[in-house]
């Protein structure tokens, strides 16, 4: 199954992060394929930033445990309630 996505970010726009599929590739048309297509860009998301720590930390330029934990911080981060 081929998947294509692309990251934008940008840390001088309103909207940091742009997240979309190139033109032409097959959208969803229900619900179900929706969730299965967001599913599957999330494990690809995944896949490359393993990929990305794995190149850091074979060239040297940071340890593998200390992104994994940042990695980890930054998701879990995501189940917190904050305080508006």
């Amino acid at each position: 199954m081929k998947n294509t996505l692309f990251i934008d970010l940008d840390t001088d726009r309103e909207q940091k992060v742009l997240i979309g599929k190139p033109e032409g590739f097959p959208q969803p048309t229900t619900p179900v394929e929706a969730a299965k297509m967001i599913n599957t860009d999330i494990a690809c998301i995944c896949e490359a930033l393993c990929s990305l720590i794995h190149i850091a930390d074979q060239n040297g330029y940071s340890k593998k445990e200390e992104m994994v934990s940042t990695s980890i911080k930054y998701l879990n981060d995501l189940l917190t309630v904050k305080n508006k």
